[in-house]
């Protein structure tokens, strides 16, 4: 018998489309935690702000100036 993996509460880590502007980034982002979630609704504004959060920190951690 397989054992089912277990998940962590916290996404994969994610790829950011470097090409897409940072309005764009967000949405997708949200998108991507909803998918995760199994199309699960009421959480837009959660993941919304959770997206901005992640998108935020990668930018900041890639201009080298870290949070």
């Amino acid at each position: 018998m397989k054992k089912k993996p277990i998940h962590k509460n916290s996404a994969p880590v994610f790829h950011v489309d470097e090409s897409a502007s940072l309005e764009e980034q967000i949405p997708q982002r949200a998108h991507e935690l909803w998918h995760q979630r199994g199309h699960e609704h009421g959480h837009d504004l959660t993941d919304r702000l959770r997206a901005e959060c992640e998108i935020n920190e990668w930018h900041q951690k890639k201009l080298g100036g870290g949070i």
